[in-house]
């Protein structure tokens, strides 16, 4: 549903950043948002249009895509600005051509240059921070500050290798504060955490903190509207804030309800939760890493997603007693489990708190029956 008459605007919201980097003393925003709550969206066709329709030169780029070979993403998001074009464009653009090895021009002399991906890999080199410095030199604009959009920024911080790219870049655009306007988003508040609030991080206090609002009963509507104009079919309203509020808000998890509606005429409501539940466990892989998770592990997951402040107190550990079907579990055990979730990217801390960090996984942990929560099954 990426069709422009599905996406709703949040005009407000991007009015809002961008009052604060052209408009206060800020020249960047750090934006958090849940994974999967609209936050690339939100960047590519609300923020960005904004700023292009006020002479705003505009960067986008994605470190999750690239996340052994972060300089490549930058390298050829930069050049790729200013070769011109429009940022919908060149994102089109990206996908078909950011291949193992692509050409730049050089900054300056415009002579091409053939980058490797794969020589982009761990610690960058010293002609490649230069030349990402060159880039930021040329995107520099003191009339119409380039706008960059760095999208899940916080995976900078998870390589050693990428320290010299955090420190290149803070430098650079320290170095054309007013002119390079930047705005960082992630999904980690504990990542995000490590690159702007750790007192020895390289961009320690730079950014203003902004957090992505949730969407209301406006989405709905708009979304309803669509839907009636395409399937020819109404939803009752009360019906789909029923839906909105079960499923915490998830606006993909939303859409995916609403194709599944206009697909498959003989689902009802109800009956098409359960229809996206199953999806959304194949698409996003769900099933199987469930399969590859101890029956504590479950329970673990099920009680961060039900956003148990005392995971390790007694009424905690019977509730995990009662889901595995096997006695209480220990702390250590407990704090094991909490672990292997954060190894696999399923956990994190926010604000001291234990919570997933997949908003469309808490929706699916939810869906599971207590039986799901057995070793073996």
């Amino acid at each position: 549903m990426a069709k422009k008459e599905w996406h709703f605007p949040r005009s407000a919201f991007a009015a809002s950043v961008y009052g604060v980097l052209v408009e206060s003393p800020a020249s960047a925003v750090s934006l958090f948002g849940p994974r999967r709550t609209g936050k690339t969206e939100f960047l590519q066709q609300d923020l960005a249009p904004l700023a292009e329709g006020r002479k705003h030169r505009v960067v986008y780029v994605s470190l999750w895509q690239t996340v052994q070979a972060p300089m490549a993403s930058l390298l050829y998001a930069f050049d790729s600005a200013l070769r011109g074009g429009s940022l919908t464009d060149r994102i089109k653009d990206t996908a078909r051509r950011l291949a193992p090895k692509f050409k730049l021009k050089a900054p300056g002399t415009g002579a091409e240059i053939e980058i490797d991906v794969g020589a982009l890999r761990g610690k960058p080199q010293d002609n490649h921070l230069l030349l990402l410095d060159q880039y930021c030199e040329r995107l520099a604009d003191e009339k119409h500050p380039t706008i960059l959009l760095f999208d899940e920024f916080q995976e900078l911080a998870r390589s050693e290798n990428s320290a010299p790219i955090v420190a290149a870049l803070r430098t650079s655009l320290d170095k054309r504060h007013g002119s390079l306007l930047s705005v960082f988003t992630g999904s980690s508040q504990e990542g995000l955490r490590k690159v702007f609030s750790a007192k020895d991080a390289p961009f320690y206090r730079f950014a203003t903190q902004m957090t992505l609002p949730e969407l209301d009963e406006e989405f709905i509507d708009h979304q309803l509207a669509v839907f009636k104009s395409k399937a020819k079919r109404k939803i009752e309203r009360t019906d789909a804030l029923a839906v909105f509020d079960k499923i915490q808000r998830n606006p993909l998890f939303f859409q995916q309800w609403l194709i599944a509606l206009m697909v498959h005429s003989e689902l009802t409501p109800a009956t098409a939760i359960d229809h996206v539940l199953a999806d959304i466990g194949v698409q996003f892989d769900f099933d199987r890493i469930w399969r590859g998770l101890s029956g504590l592990q479950r329970a673990v997951l099920r009680l961060l997603v039900e956003q148990t402040e005392q995971i390790y107190a007694e009424a905690s550990t019977a509730r995990m007693a009662s889901l595995t079907g096997k006695s209480a579990p220990s702390n250590a055990a407990v704090q094991t489990a909490i672990r292997r979730l954060s190894r696999l990217g399923m956990a994190e801390k926010w604000e001291n708190t234990w919570r997933l960090n997949d908003t469309l996984l808490e929706v699916w942990v939810r869906g599971r029956p207590d039986t799901d929560f057995k070793d073996g099954r």
